[in-house]
């Protein structure tokens, strides 16, 4: 009998949230965390709760033209790219409160935090450098030389912080940069207009989005080979959630879903107006994709592959970054 008690518990705890009767409680090991929105046109955060869907704050950033979002791996500091003002944002994510403005370039587009939490490169868009910020002291410390400006392309850290992967939309190409050595060892020719980019895991492959075609690119991080994949109109961002790749169509209203191993389109999910960024919640269950168009957020569920609800939030979301507490 006690153990037919103690099997109920485990299974009725989790589910309803609370202890039956004479059974203690199962607690997670981190709650569902938070949801960050850049919003470009109200230069604003929006934050939601990841557990309730509920708004929680609106953040004035305090720049222009708010866009992209990273935060550190602590969690406790938000960063936000102003583009209209050249300047991030610094949040305290226990308060919501913005403690600092750290100017950067022309054209702050979109950032990128070491895996260790000490530096954020900036890609500056209309600047011949990247420049670097110190997460600790929020100055900048140093910069990596570029030649030339390389436009607002993303930057995505290999998991031992060796090595940076930049993308140049105005050139078409993936700069490989030595991190110790503040250099650029590499240029990579892929697609029309890279934008964002992002790094597996385990390090072996790069994965991105050829947003002025309708593909993306893998590149083999020892061989560098790369390997051009067709999947529709104007993928922006792209995430992963276990073995499965999810891509924004900003041409097509989709998300589109690949397998990891294969490459091959498993399934398209109908999301709002012009879908832009996306991020998955720390479990891995949910995913948040923004709608430029829409002015709003679409939740969906991984497992059934449909959009559970929609949230609005400020005028063209771009960014979106979750929080795994």
């Amino acid at each position: 009998m006690l153990k037919d008690i103690l099997n109920r518990c485990r299974v009725a705890v989790p589910l309803l949230g609370f202890a039956l009767a004479g059974c203690a409680p199962m607690m997670p090991a981190q709650g569902p965390g938070k949801v960050y929105v850049a919003n470009m046109e109200s230069h604003t955060i929006s934050v939601i709760d990841g557990g309730s869907l509920a708004p929680v704050a609106t953040i004035e950033a305090k720049g222009k033209n708010t866009h992209d979002l990273f935060l550190t791996p602590d969690g406790r500091r938000l960063f936000a790219t102003n583009m209209g003002t050249g300047d991030l944002t610094v949040v305290d994510t226990s308060t919501n409160q913005v403690i600092a403005t750290v100017a950067t370039g022309k054209t702050t587009h979109s950032i990128a935090i070491s895996p260790n939490g000490s530096e954020l490169w900036v890609n500056a868009g209309s600047e011949d450098h990247i420049p670097i910020v110190s997460t600790s002291d929020l100055k900048v410390v140093g910069k990596v030389p570029l030649g030339e400006p390389i436009a607002t392309g993303h930057i995505w850290f290999s998991p031992d912080g060796n090595t940076a992967w930049v993308t140049s939309p105005k050139l078409s190409q993936v700069f490989v940069i030595d991190v110790a050595g503040r250099k650029v060892i590499q240029k990579i020719g892929v697609g029309k207009s890279p934008t964002f980019i992002q790094v597996t895991k385990d390090g072996k492959e790069i994965w991105g989005t050829n947003t002025g075609e309708s593909s993306i690119y893998v590149i083999d991080s020892a061989s560098k080979e790369v390997t051009t994949i067709d999947i529709g109109k104007m993928p922006q961002h792209l995430t992963f959630v276990g073995d499965r790749v999810f891509v924004t169509l900003g041409g097509q209203d989709e998300v589109a879903v690949l397998e990891v191993k294969s490459r091959k389109i498993v399934s398209r999910i109908p999301v709002g107006k012009k879908p832009h960024g996306l991020w998955p919640s720390a479990d891995g269950s949910r995913i948040f994709v923004v709608h430029e168009d829409g002015h709003d957020m679409a939740v969906i569920d991984v497992t059934t592959e449909k959009v559970i609800r929609t949230i609005a939030v400020g005028k063209k979301p771009i960014g979106v970054v979750v929080g795994a507490r």
